[in-house]
């Protein structure tokens, strides 16, 4: 969710951890700040971006030594203000505390601690950490015993990153749920969140496990666990950075998000080259139930998958929220669960995947980062290999991870002869067209953006779909709301006249899914249906469907943009896909949004 950086050196320390601070940004930006050592513990922080507060050269009065702590925030406890920010110090100004997680006791560590004189100045559930860790430092002079007992005293999840004023050439590391990884070459060495952070540093990367403390130096690394109560030495090999996930830049293009809506065709090539032998370990033959976990965009490529893992696979097949999963059913060796997270850090999916390998069930994953939490965890792994993706707004990996997982329920079908060998060899060649499929769409893209300026002013939307277009809709309703800021809903088109379509008025718009007229003439015509009755109460429906439709067809509609349909519904799914990402993109191009870090949200959501 936030992003730490902390880097000790022979020098440059600062310029070091803001620039790997950049590279992170995307997980946290309401906030930035930095502590560093200059005599005592010194500290920079204020709310706002840190790339634009790199651009207007604020830090370069700052002494760049051998020791820097950074942090970038995405607000869990207290608003968004300079005292919120991170690092937190100590009431005596010896220790500084970056912090990514939560602290679910922190009010009662913070009520003990002001009954025992200490004085808070931020509203954060972090702050405690500084004072826990000063107040053991009083009377333990070793410091990762000291980090012990304190972060014994802390309910939650969190990786933390520690500065202690005298120790010019250490940085202090814990873990517990919250990814947290470090590298060294000799002169330099990080602590961080993410990857993206490190790699300039070594591509030899050791990835801490829960209940470790790490000290840290420019020439290697010391780590403890705790989870036998006093710290013990322990050993963590390193594992080497997968190639391609290089800090990235624009390329030219006005947005991340632009960039990787056109890297869609790439990530989709990556999907379809993804070998059936890795396609059939996600499901084992033994497995009676199969569930499909994700959080947010990753739980609607569940909500897809399920359509054609229910028509192909024939398996009882769910596809569940991540932080409801737990309340709905419970985990054994008969199952086999598939978790989708393009982070691999989501932490309401890790917690059902520790659960899920826990109960000796079988562990899929399908995420976007090597060698993340997930990754690790999985007893098979399913990598996208669709390259970095910075906008918040998850474009690219969603198409990559439907596309893999149709692959999933292909490969399963034809392995067990559930299908007709036509109907498989024609949804495989729909999806071998795909990538060109979706360069014409892309070709297209003006269409969506003189759309969107006469329509974006709307406030109030519904997105509607029948069938796999449903989950579609309630999909595309989510990246139009967290990047237009307009309040959108995705409902089956079916369901509409159950209630919701009292809401209907002249100034309520809708976006009606079409299915194929040619492959699915059925739920074409139902969708028209209810297409009609949005229309006799006076709201405009604009429609996204096939390319091969009547006039008469789309007569009731305020406007209509033909797509370059394959009349395949498992590849016309990823084609509406990419239309509705591009529909939300230009309205809020046109609404003058914030488009690759909308408000309130980060890309990588690793608290409850």
């Amino acid at each position: 969710m936030c992003g730490i950086v902390g880097v000790v050196a022979r020098e440059g320390a600062v310029t070091r951890s803001l620039r790997g601070l950049q590279a992170l940004e995307y997980r946290g930006y309401d906030s930035y700040g930095i502590a560093l050592l200059d005599g005592g513990l010194r500290v920079d922080k204020d709310v706002g971006s840190i790339g634009r507060a790199v651009e207007a050269r604020r830090f370069d009065a700052l002494p760049d030594g051998a020791l820097a702590l950074a942090h970038t925030r995405w607000a869990t406890h207290g608003g968004v203000t300079q005292a919120n920010a991170h690092p937190h110090v100590s009431y005596d100004g010896r220790v500084a505390v970056v912090h990514n997680g939560v602290i679910e006791n922190h009010a009662d560590i913070r009520r003990k601690l002001e009954v025992a004189g200490v004085t808070f100045v931020s509203e954060t559930d972090t702050e405690v950490v500084p004072h826990l860790i000063a107040r053991e430092l009083e009377t333990e002079r070793d410091a990762v015993t000291a980090i012990a007992r304190a972060v014994s005293q802390l309910d939650g999840e969190y990786a933390l990153g520690i500065a202690i004023a005298g120790e010019a050439d250490t940085i202090y590391g814990v873990k517990r749920k919250s990814p947290l990884l470090l590298t060294w070459n000799g002169s330099e060495a990080m602590l961080a969140s993410d990857q993206m952070a490190a790699v300039d540093v070594s591509d030899q990367l050791v990835y801490l496990h829960d209940g470790d403390i790490v000290r840290l130096q420019a020439t290697g690394a010391e780590v403890f666990s705790v989870d036998s109560g006093l710290p013990r030495r322990v050993e963590r090999a390193p594992v080497t950075a997968a190639r391609g996930y290089e800090r990235p830049d624009k390329a030219g293009y006005d947005h991340y998000m632009l960039k990787e809506m056109y890297e869609t065709v790439d990530a989709t090539r990556a999907a379809l080259r993804v070998a059936p032998a890795d396609l059939r370990g996600a499901i084992p033959p033994s497995a009676e139930r199969v569930t499909l976990i994700g959080s947010g965009s990753a739980f609607y490529v569940g909500r897809i998958a399920q359509y054609f893992f229910g028509r192909l696979v024939r398996n009882n097949v769910h596809a569940l929220p991540s932080d409801e999963a737990p309340y709905w059913m419970t985990f054994d060796e008969r199952d086999a669960v598939i978790a989708v997270s393009q982070s691999g850090e989501t932490f309401d999916t890790l917690e059902v995947a520790r659960l899920v390998v826990d109960s000796g069930a079988h562990l899929t994953s399908v995420t976007n980062v090597p060698n993340s939490t997930l990754e690790r965890l999985a007893s098979h792994r399913l990598p996208q290999s669709a390259g970095p993706e910075i906008c918040v707004l998850s474009t690219k990996s969603v198409v990559n991870q439907v596309v893999l997982l149709v692959r999933v329920a292909l490969q399963i079908a034809a392995d067990r002869d559930l299908v007709p060998r036509r109907d498989l060899e024609q949804h495989q060649q729909a999806l071998e067209a795909l990538p060109a499929t979706l360069e014409a769409l892309l070709g297209q893209s003006d269409v969506f953006r003189k759309l969107a300026a006469e329509v974006s002013s709307a406030e109030h939307w519904f997105f509607v779909g029948r069938g796999p277009l449903y989950p579609v809709a309630l999909e595309s309703a989510l990246k139009f709301k967290e990047v237009s800021y307009r309040h959108a809903e995705g409902l089956p088109a079916g369901f509409f006249k159950h209630g919701t379509i009292s809401l209907i008025d002249e100034d309520f718009y809708t976006v009606a899914l079409l299915p194929s007229k040619r492959a699915e003439p059925e739920r074409f015509r139902a969708t028209l249906a209810n297409v009609s009755e949005i229309v006799a109460r006076r709201g405009p429906v604009l429609g996204f469907g096939p390319d091969n439709v009547d006039e008469d067809d789309v007569r009731d509609f305020a406007s209509y943009v033909p797509l370059p349909y394959l009349d395949d519904d498992v590849a016309d799914v990823v084609v509406q896909l990419l239309a509705g990402q591009l529909f939300a993109y230009y309205c809020a191009l046109s609404l003058g949004r914030e488009i690759d870090q909308p408000r309130s949200l980060a890309k990588s959501v690793t608290v409850r």
